[in-house]
């Protein structure tokens, strides 16, 4: 690795073409590795041509794996002159710790759309208005308390709590910001009371029990509504009488996820949700 060979004729036998062909390189790439004198051929000294070593290919490949993993060129290079494993342990491992984090944030958004795309397909099962039971997957929540919730009666109530909670998310790399919503305490249902507590976020991610937190039960009451399609005050109620009627037990609050949530050229306003609460026999 580096400049450190024997200038054998015999060793370094393969042209930079020959070379370039073997790694799956281009010449331009070669020639400046060898100007960052990171892989370094014989150069003969009578007609100037550059051979490289078939042994030399390791060494193209792991200069390659550093670089896929964000090495810098100068950190290469100081990794190679040091020749010292605690060196290239030190690198590989902090470099290891960056792509990990880039693929959580990875794993985050693929979390955010598959999510989205579940609440999605399952609205096509269903469809709009009908309450009905179900098993959800596992989903992990981030909270944020809605600071007067004895008057947050509409999303413009709680405009400043829906900033504090989208900024709590967004700078914690942890935490997703979609899909979003609000909560209702069962208790307000019963009785009419239809003001929101909580800005939450929902998660495919497991719960850390610190930031995030597991639903109470996988088992759910659950109805989707549109805008325009029906007062959503109706569906609280048909949601209460259903929990009533089938004798089972509220664990959880009012979930209500907004997923999309438009307004048109004509300032017409559009939005579908989801609403679920989480219940026991």
């Amino acid at each position: 690795m580096g400049s450190s060979f024997q200038d054998d004729e015999k060793e370094y036998s393969l042209t930079v073409s020959q070379f370039a062909k073997l790694c799956g390189t281009t010449r331009d790439t070669l020639r400046h590795y060898y100007e960052q004198k990171i892989i370094t051929p014989r150069v003969d000294p009578e007609n100037g041509y550059h051979y490289y070593s078939p042994a030399q290919i390791s060494s193209f490949f792991f200069i390659t794996t550093m670089r896929q993993a964000g090495c810098s060129i100068q950190e290469i290079r100081d990794m190679i002159y040091s020749s010292s494993k605690e060196a290239i342990t030190k690198l590989a491992n902090a470099k290891i710790l960056d792509m990990q984090r880039e693929l959580f944030l990875i794993n985050k958004k693929i979390s955010a759309l598959h999510l989205g795309m579940w609440i999605l397909n399952t609205c096509e099962e269903h469809g709009y208005n009908k309450v009905f039971t179900d098993f959800i997957p596992d989903i992990s929540i981030s909270s944020t308390p809605i600071r007067d919730s004895n008057t947050a009666y509409h999303v413009a109530d709680i405009a400043g709590d829906i900033s504090i909670h989208l900024a709590k998310t967004s700078g914690d790399k942890t935490l997703s910001s979609f899909p979003t919503g609000v909560t209702m305490s069962y208790e307000n249902m019963r009785k009419k009371r239809y003001v929101y507590n909580n800005i939450v976020s929902l998660s495919f991610l497991p719960a850390d029990n610190e930031n995030t937190f597991s639903l109470p039960s996988n088992n759910v009451v659950a109805c989707y509504h549109g805008h325009g399609s029906t007062d959503i005050d109706k569906i609280y109620e048909k949601m209460v009488s259903y929990i009533k009627r089938h004798r089972l037990t509220a664990v959880s609050d009012l979930f209500i996820v907004s997923l999309i949530n438009l307004y048109s050229k004509e300032k017409q306003h559009t939005y579908f949700k989801y609403l679920f609460i989480c219940v026991k026999n």
